[in-house]
């Protein structure tokens, strides 16, 4: 592998290994010029921090594509942020909450942190392990499962349609809209990798929060028990903004658009690449078999040794220095959580998997600053109660040899996306408890 020539937006074989790729970046520094489209790389900690706090520098509109980001103008100067607001229409995926930024940012921010509250997702403790449970039921006497098809995916799928407060129908529809779906697909067409496939789910949830925006109304309390429903798509229907005003359907839809698609996918990733290092370190599963109250140290140390997101996008608004390097205002860069939290200037011996690691909430798997993930408390409660009823269900979890080969010589496969660290499968076997 030709890591001097290698295109990480486009090259399938930076897939399986990334943290090599990485490492090798940060052999030259902690940030460093790509060989293509004109992008930088910041693989540093302290840098990654730098450029996720200033937004002054640099802008988020390009989060989701990264540097595969096409302009539709000529960067000229050393300020073009005037330039990217008005074309931020033309930009792909720049109307995602994730790629928002300043007042408008903060103003849809402001709805969703409304949502997450310590108080709901206290009360929602009971319903993730009975979805758990009722998952494992499923496979539990097989004694082997795929823990992406059969637990992750339909998992995070069921939690934040209960959320939502869809129907049957309605999940089971959203579900094979979005099923086998991966963010940005390194081997699609240019047409393919530029669809959203949270679009159709958009416009069925546009008429549900439309109806229970209705019930809102005043001239409606006397049909407002039959219309209206108590969940999530209900408070975003009735949400304000921080001034009072009231945002458009279009606003709140793409809210849950987005909430429904980030907020199973993810989690689906971090708990297969958790089971990978619970299937082969028969010490961390047998620590945590033997106390609990490990789990959360096991999840954290998790997202910062092989999270669920590889990279994300920024690109230079001002011209400026960061690491060093100057950079000029056009340039895309290519910002990983993955490299930062394998640094090992801020991490010392980062590829090895250390439940006892100090600040070990330190990592960058969520972000920092005014982007962090507003939905880290919930992922982390998803996670944690999978991880300790799938514990209490199988004993000797080990991986399927027949799949994955035997001990020394494993092989995984991983989704072909710059975005994601997403094994394709994982089989486990399994003695059910």
């Amino acid at each position: 592998m030709n890591y001097e020539t290698a295109d990480w937006y486009s090259d399938v074989s930076l897939v399986d290994d990334p943290h090599a790729y990485f490492d090798h970046l940060r052999q030259k520094g902690s940030v460093v010029p790509l060989p293509h489209r004109g992008a930088v790389a910041v693989v540093g900690y302290e840098e990654t921090v730098q450029l996720l706090l200033d937004t002054e520098h640099f802008s988020e509109i390009n989060a989701v594509t990264g540097g595969m980001v096409e302009l539709p103008f000529i960067p000229e100067g050393d300020d073009i942020g005037p330039e990217l607001e008005a074309h931020r229409k033309q930009i792909a995926f720049a109307d995602q909450i994730v790629a928002e930024q300043g007042a408008r940012h903060a103003d849809l921010r402001s709805i969703l942190s409304r949502l997450f509250t310590p108080s709901r997702l206290k009360q929602l403790q009971p319903q993730l392990a009975a979805t758990a449970e009722g998952l494992i039921d499923g496979f539990h006497k097989d004694g082997r499962v795929d823990i992406v098809r059969q637990y992750g995916s339909p998992y995070g799928a069921l939690v934040i349609s209960d959320l939502l407060g869809l129907s049957e129908g309605t999940r089971a529809k959203f579900r094979g809209l979005l099923e086998g779906a991966i963010p940005i697909p390194m081997d699609a067409t240019h047409e393919e990798m530029m669809k959203n496939p949270l679009v159709p789910v958009g416009k069925d949830l546009f008429g549900l929060i439309a109806r229970r925006r209705l019930a809102s109304h005043p001239l409606m309390r006397p049909l407002r028990r039959l219309l209206a429903q108590e969940d999530i798509l209900n408070d975003l229907a009735r949400a304000t903004y921080p001034d009072g005003s009231r945002p458009s359907l279009v606003d709140v839809t793409g809210l849950a658009a987005f909430l429904f698609g980030a907020g199973q996918d993810t989690t689906n990733r971090l708990l297969a690449n958790g089971f990978k290092v619970i299937a082969t370190r028969r010490d961390i599963q047998e620590t945590l078999r033997r106390d609990a109250s490990r789990i959360p140290d096991f999840i954290e140390e998790l997202l910062r040794y092989d999270g669920s997101v590889k990279s994300g996008g920024r690109i230079c608004r001002k011209t400026t220095t960061l690491g060093g390097v100057e950079i000029k205002a056009g340039t895309p860069i290519l910002m990983s959580h993955m490299a930062a939290n394998r640094d090992p200037a801020r991490f010392p011996e980062p590829g090895r998997f250390d439940m006892d690691r100090p600040r070990i909430k330190e990592h960058l798997a969520f972000g920092r600053g005014a982007h962090t993930c507003i939905g880290a408390p919930l992922a982390r409660r998803e996670v944690a109660v999978s991880i300790e009823r799938l514990l209490a269900r199988m004993d000797n979890i080990r991986l399927s040899e027949a799949h994955h080969g035997p001990e020394g010589a494993h092989r995984f496969e991983y989704e072909p996306t710059y975005v994601l660290r997403a094994l394709k499968a994982l089989h486990l076997e399994f003695d059910p408890v």
